[in-house]
């Protein structure tokens, strides 16, 4: 019961991270702790899956996947976007500074605990910049404007999106900004929109079901090499989240008393998974 509860919370987590462009449900996974767990549960969804499904061999085809774990986790998701979609688009509106500081905090904990134990090479320190390098590229891009809200268009929007909400450092809600279909996603939500949000999870579905396999394929025959990417990826995403912007550069933040708001934001972002790591490491 206590781990199902856990889930839910986990699962709450990253559902609000996930509707803040600039943080990742991944990096949420990470620092809880279930991210090998979450790719695990994702590739019970196999060939083998939809072979015995198709068949009518619904207790075989179900049996395969860890309810246990994937239930909670997204009842936590879902109750979180629904509920919280409204609730962090007034934060982002009224609190910004306060609630990116709080976010950049999270992802600075975050890093900390990948690097925590690793044994890195020069390779990959190289592949650390590059995944550095490849993140600050893509979160200084202009979203594109004009964009059809198309069936076919949201179905990739779906895939890319979600294949990045697995992706610790990479937000999926970002990825939606970048093309052009965030507010339409988050309208959609707010409004229950069956037929938009049915495709963009059609796609979502397709892209996690693909990507989760090449993600753990990495993670098992190169784990540091992967690590040492992500970290990358995860370190050139803090562009994105830092509170205050000059166009699409950070830049100095002001000194008055927004400046301690948001210190005291960020520092509780970075104390808050580094507790819960410590709890669990005594446990």
């Amino acid at each position: 019961m206590f781990e199902k509860l856990r889930y839910l919370l986990c699962g709450l987590a990253m559902g609000a991270a996930d509707v803040v462009p600039g943080v990742s449900g991944g990096t949420i996974a990470y620092i809880t702790g279930i991210y090998d767990k979450l790719l695990n549960a994702i590739k019970s969804f196999d060939a083998s899956f939809f072979r015995a499904f198709f068949m009518g061999q619904w207790k075989k085809a179900f049996g395969r996947v860890p309810w246990g774990f994937l239930l909670p986790l997204l009842m936590g998701i879902g109750t979180s976007i629904v509920s919280l979609a409204k609730l962090t688009l007034y934060l982002l509106e009224t609190h910004p500074h306060e609630l990116w500081a709080f976010f950049f905090g999270l992802i600075v904990a975050s890093i900390l605990l990948m690097v925590r134990g690793q044994r890195f090479c020069g390779g990959h320190y190289v592949l650390m910049a590059v995944g550095g390098a490849v993140a600050w590229w893509i979160t200084g891009a202009s979203a594109l404007s004009g964009v059809p809200h198309s069936y076919p268009y949201l179905f990739g929007a779906g895939f890319i999106a979600l294949c990045a909400m697995i992706l610790p450092g990479i937000s999926g809600s970002f990825m939606l900004v970048l093309m052009g279909q965030y507010k339409y996603i988050l309208s959609a939500v707010v409004n229950f929109r069956v037929d938009v949000l049915a495709v963009f999870v059609a796609g979502g579905v397709l892209g996690l079901m693909t990507f989760s396999r090449v993600l753990s394929a990495c993670f098992r025959r190169f784990p540091a090499a992967t690590n040492a990417a992500l970290i990358g990826v995860m370190i050139g995403c803090l562009r994105t989240v830092w509170p205050w912007h000059s166009g699409t550069m950070p830049a100095m933040p002001p000194f008055d008393g927004s400046l301690l708001m948001a210190a005291g934001a960020c520092g509780l972002g970075v104390l808050l998974p580094l507790t819960v790591q410590a709890i669990a490491d005594r446990s």
